[in-house]
């Protein structure tokens, strides 16, 4: 999971070493609605796989992203 949150850490600007699992939107407030969209782009992109709006809208934390990239067959680390 350190290379899911170093990608997230990266797309929103911010240290490292404040993402962790339970990281989602609107903590850090960097993670608005717009960082949301930028950051699915990213992943989507950097990890091969597709997810569909109900599924963007569904990701509450870095926990919920790395949970469904495995259900899609995506290596995490």
């Amino acid at each position: 999971m350190k290379r899911l949150c170093s990608l997230v850490a990266e797309t929103l600007g911010i240290d490292a070493n404040a993402v962790g699992p339970k990281t989602g939107p609107g903590n850090p407030p960097k993670w608005d609605s717009l960082a949301h969209i930028q950051l699915v782009a990213v992943i989507e992109e950097t990890y091969g796989v597709q997810m569909s709006t109900e599924e963007i809208v569904n990701l509450q934390c870095v926990s919920d992203i790395a949970t469904l990239l495995q259900e899609k067959g995506a290596s995490i680390d």
